[in-house]
């Protein structure tokens, strides 16, 4: 009996030294059976020391990021769930990060994110309510007039499968999203974008199932990974371990 509760014992210690780590990581780690291993983290889970980061992937991190509520969002997304009750959109605000910005950000973007088709009547609904509501446009004379001091509206398409949960996207969708965004709204420099990462991790736990599909989907994964993790700092070991060790197997 003892030994079995100090294997158990074994399992708890790893995890706490561990913010991200898989299973067969920890298996390969701590060198027990994996129903054993299986059965510990399923237990360890209950008593909520260990928590799913994805189907294999496991973190000692409780807190998930905390979408605060922006008064523009909440009129918005009353007016389309109002006048389009059938319509699935997504919708978010830049500004829920202004709590970890180290450069005080004076100028915010409302994204609204729309089937490719609705895109225009969404647009013409919102248009005039809000200073600056623009349908986005792939093409270089979009983003080289856009003006964020506008504190614009983008209505744009919404990308297949994306991560959610109701009318929020994760906030996976959104890191790679903004990654994609970087460069075309210039609403944030690289640094900054890089900061934000590891504030997050530092502070929430990361769906890392989530992250690798989007951004594969978003054909992306190979340029955002190295990045990650040549940025990395104390807080990211393990996580840039990980999706670095991911990264190869893709």
């Amino acid at each position: 009996m003892r030994c079995v509760l100090d294997k158990k014992a074994l399992v708890r210690e790893y995890i706490k030294k561990h913010r991200y780590f898989s299973l067969s990581q920890i298996l390969q780690d701590v060198n027990f059976e994996k129903k054993l291993v299986k059965d510990y983290l399923f237990q360890l889970k209950q008593e909520k020391i260990v928590f799913e980061a994805g189907y294999g992937f496991f973190s000692n991190v409780a807190e998930k990021f905390p979408f605060t509520a922006v008064r523009r969002v909440e009129v918005i997304r009353q007016c389309l769930k109002k006048n389009y009750p059938l319509v699935d959109f997504l919708i978010w605000d830049t500004k829920i990060f202004a709590p970890l910005y180290h450069h005080t950000q004076t100028h915010h973007i409302t994204f609204v994110e729309v089937e490719k088709d609705l895109v225009f009547p969404i647009h013409e609904r919102l248009y005039g309510k809000y200073r600056g509501v623009l349908k986005e446009r792939r093409v270089k004379s979009f983003f080289a007039g856009f003006d964020v001091t506008l504190d614009p509206v983008v209505v744009r398409a919404m990308p297949s499968r994306s991560p959610r949960e109701g009318n929020v996207p994760a906030l996976e969708k959104i890191l790679v999203d903004m990654y994609l965004d970087m460069n075309k709204y210039s609403y944030m420099g690289h640094s900054d974008y890089i900061e934000l990462w590891w504030d997050l991790v530092r502070l929430y736990r990361i769906n890392i199932r989530e992250l690798i599909g989007y951004s594969r989907r978003r054909k992306c994964l190979r340029q955002l990974f190295p990045q990650l993790i040549e940025n990395n700092n104390s807080y990211a070991i393990d996580f840039c371990q990980l999706i670095a060790k991911v990264g190869k197997s893709l």
